[in-house]
């Protein structure tokens, strides 16, 4: 239910702001607006206001603002009617929906970044290795990533955009190691959403942040916040070498000297084999510290559109490597994984649910732009043909061009229905 809240009051914002500026800009060049509705279907309830009736529909995917004369086949009546204006009227009026989205986003941003929230202390910090979780990863503890694939790498938030963007590809990566510079060659590889992995950890604190139900450490007595101060007499200082100890471990059992509450105890665990791992664990998983980012109005405005320039950067990063098959369809994602994301962006509190929000606004926009019909790219793209041939398209072109767009939308919808059920049933 939580779930399900999240998702429509999300989706129900996006969709009004999205409406909202066709109804704007519609109203601003005198066209008359007969319906502003939010959702479709039968209608939950309505007003009548200014001439135009405001509802709100059954179903909340989506969202749409009738204006008068809309059908191209019948010659304007009135002068407020859609088609009886000029093309490039028509086109701001189609545009001014996605860039209220657009504008939705950066504002979504800069106020995640006004209120401020946590995030991961390592996605700030430069990119070190702390274990390379495959041996085919030429990775070592303590190399610094600078660089991916010519990109400057900043942190490992940057480091993770680039991979995830790489699936199951060879990429270069240029590495500082005992402060020389190295180039080396890795191969990524694909999550079942089709997003691209790399079997690498960062350098983290060896503090316990979570104990597996039903593992050897449970059964030894480990508990979260427990520090790893020494492993059979070793002094530990990363988390990487607590991996790599017990993974060495062979199965027989390891001597644990560990802080908890300001005094240490010796605690015995016996390994087991992960198979799925290939190595030997014993259940515990390291404790992520969070730094909480806070910015002034001015600077979360500043960082607001940095990462509305970064996220259009990913869009048709991602966009052109789905066209030209370096991305997969497996990683496109429907309602069912929105409303999925927006559950988990709400519990984790009103700023990260507010970025969500902001991701998907860009994410709408940008879609929305795309010259498909059923979409306002479509539309935009039909009315700049007809102000460079200053002449309508005709009928007969329009039609095909709405039979491949709605064939490619209705394969569109195929596949993000199936991933999303697919993510379910998995």
């Amino acid at each position: 239910m939580h779930t399900l809240l999240a998702f429509v009051v999300a989706l129900g914002i996006l969709i009004f702001v999205h409406e909202l500026g066709h109804f704007i800009a519609a109203r601003l060049f005198g066209v008359r607006v007969e319906t502003f509705s939010i959702g479709f279907g039968p209608k939950l309830f309505k007003f009548r206001c200014c001439e135009t009736e405001f509802a709100v529909s059954l179903i909340p995917l989506g969202g749409y603002v009738k204006m008068a004369g809309e059908d191209p086949d019948k010659p304007a009546k009135s002068p407020d009617e859609f088609y009886a204006k000029p093309p490039w009227q028509r086109i701001v009026i189609a545009l001014a929906g996605p860039i209220m989205n657009l504008l939705l986003a950066v504002i979504f941003f800069a106020t995640s970044y006004t209120i401020g929230r946590y995030i991961p202390s390592y996605q700030v910090e430069a990119a070190k290795v702390g274990f390379a979780l495959s041996k085919g990863v030429p990775l070592k503890p303590g190399d610094v990533i600078v660089e991916a694939n010519g990109k400057p790498v900043k942190n490992w938030k940057e480091l993770q955009q680039i991979v995830a963007l790489n699936p199951n590809r060879e990429i270069t990566l240029e590495v500082k190691r005992d402060g020389k510079l190295e180039e080396v060659k890795v191969h990524t590889g694909m999550d079942k959403n089709g997003v691209g992995t790399l079997p690498v950890i960062p350098a983290i604190k060896p503090t316990i942040g979570k104990v597996i139900k039903g593992s050897p450490a449970e059964n030894a007595g480990l508990k979260p916040g427990d520090v790893i101060l020494k492993i059979n007499g070793k002094e530990i200082t990363r988390w990487e070498q607590v991996v790599e100890l017990i993974g060495k471990s062979k199965g027989k059992p390891v001597k644990l000297l560990i802080l908890r509450n300001g005094k240490t105890l010796k605690i015995t665990v016996k390994p087991h084999l992960n198979e799925k791992l290939g190595r030997y664990t014993i259940g515990i998983v390291p404790k992520i510290n969070l730094v909480f980012v806070k910015y002034s109005p001015p600077e979360a405005l500043k960082k607001g559109i940095e990462e509305f320039k970064n996220q259009t950067v990913l869009f048709f990063t991602f966009l052109y490597k789905l066209i030209t098959g370096q991305a997969s369809i497996k990683s496109l994602g429907g309602p069912i994984l929105i409303a999925e994301v927006a559950g988990k962006a709400a519990e984790a509190g009103i700023s990260n649910f507010i970025y969500f929000m902001g991701f998907i606004s860009l994410q709408l926009g940008y879609f929305n732009l795309l010259p498909l019909p059923v979409l306002d790219g479509g539309l935009i793209l039909l009315f700049l043909i007809e102000l460079l041939r200053r002449k309508p398209v005709s009928p007969q072109f329009r039609e095909k061009f709405q039979q491949v767009g709605l064939a490619l939308i209705g394969l569109l919808m195929a596949i993000v229905f199936y991933n999303d059920i697919m993510r379910l049933v998995h």
